[in-house]
């Protein structure tokens, strides 16, 4: 494992909740706002490229703009049916084509000119993984604040140090506290390393040899949010689409 995981983050986050709450007088939020934030899913995602081939492909001269109205409107329906509440939510290309067909007709089929559901999928996984880099790092930057200002609180505190399971010598809490925060620390710079690596758009890629549509993965990529395109097709989606999710682990 690389760095810990957000569940262990979460759990640490759990007991510092409690433990300022009751320093405090009362239970404090540590609860990040991205919890709050929209539902960023594969069916997101997949909404959102959809609006970026959309828009970029008429742009480019590779959509005719007779057609895109309707599709765009087609889309919308689309993606207001799946937000309404308690509604489903399909997160696989086959299925989400086929709405976007009956929502519209046939012509929404063009959107899918160079594209596939490899590269599709490649690029959903790797924007959600940076969703939750973002969600773990504002988590460890929070529990690292809460520890550094606890351990000023606690530096004259004693507690044991153990060692083969028995008390060996007394210590003092905030230097314990301190030593996790330090561990966290090197946490933090694993996760910036990591979303550099993972901050990269593999859309446009197609699947294993690319594709000689002209299409404009750069700009697809800064619609999407991502720093920088994936260079190598074959890597986009059979090397870098399965390293990601074990680094992230």
């Amino acid at each position: 494992m690389q760095f810990r995981s957000k569940a262990y983050v979460a759990c640490m986050l759990l007991v510092l909740n409690h433990a300022v709450g009751a320093q405090q007088g009362g239970q404090q939020n540590l609860q990040p706002s991205a919890q709050q934030s929209v539902k960023r899913d594969q069916f997101y995602w997949l909404g959102e490229i959809n609006k970026a081939s959309l828009v970029i492909n008429v742009d480019e001269g590779l959509l005719d703009p007779a057609k895109a109205g309707k599709i765009a409107a087609g889309l919308v329906k689309v993606l207001e049916d799946g937000s309404k509440p308690g509604a489903a939510r399909p997160f696989r290309v086959i299925e989400f084509e086929p709405l976007l067909i009956r929502a519209s007709d046939y012509d929404a089929s063009l959107l899918h000119a160079g594209r596939s559901s490899q590269d599709m999928f490649a690029t959903y996984r790797a924007a959600i993984m940076r969703d939750n880099l973002l969600e773990l790092a504002e988590h460890l930057a929070m529990m690292s604040e809460t520890l550094v200002a606890m351990s000023e609180k606690h530096m004259q505190t004693i507690v044991p140090n153990y060692t083969n399971g028995v008390p060996a010598q007394p210590n003092s809490l905030g230097h314990v506290w301190l030593g996790h925060a330090a561990g966290f620390s090197r946490d933090a710079q694993r996760i910036r390393q990591t979303y550099v690596r993972v901050d990269r758009s593999p859309m446009g890629t197609n699947v294993l040899n690319g594709t000689s549509w002209p299409l404009n993965r750069n700009r697809m990529a800064k619609y999407l949010g991502f720093e920088a395109i994936v260079d190598n097709a074959y890597d986009a989606s059979q090397i870098s689409a399965s390293e990601y999710p074990v680094e992230v682990a």
